[in-house]
């Protein structure tokens, strides 16, 4: 009996081994056609990029400033982002406010779920 389930649970990590090596082929072919499509699209890319550059060569300056000034704007911002604190007060009521402050004093959250439950 004990033969019997080595035998099968051989069979069964041999389906599943063959199983793997096939989604392994499949992720290799697919990376093999996303990087052969990289390429192709960089080579385009480069092409056309020359092609501005011999044609018109103030677009590609205009285009390089614009560029970079893009880039340094994204890093700005993703810096601001950083830096803003998590809850914005400028957006909340004053009500929402000085509950908030309220909440924070010690003491405060026992003694409202104490006079909460008196009336249960």
């Amino acid at each position: 009996m004990t033969r019997d389930l080595e035998a099968v649970n051989i069979e069964v990590l041999q389906e599943r081994l063959l199983e793997e090596v096939d989604a392994h082929q499949r992720l290799q072919d697919e990376l093999k056609t996303a990087l052969e499509t990289e390429r192709s699209l960089r080579l385009e890319n480069e092409l056309l990029w020359a092609y501005l550059q011999r044609k018109y060569p103030s677009r590609v300056e205009d285009a390089a400033e614009l560029l970079t000034r893009l880039t340094d704007g994204a890093e700005l911002s993703a810096e601001l982002q950083t830096l803003r604190p998590a809850t914005d007060d400028r957006n909340r009521t004053l009500g929402q406010r000085v509950r908030s402050r309220l909440g924070k004093v010690p003491g405060v959250h026992w003694a409202y779920h104490g006079i909460k439950n008196i009336g249960k």
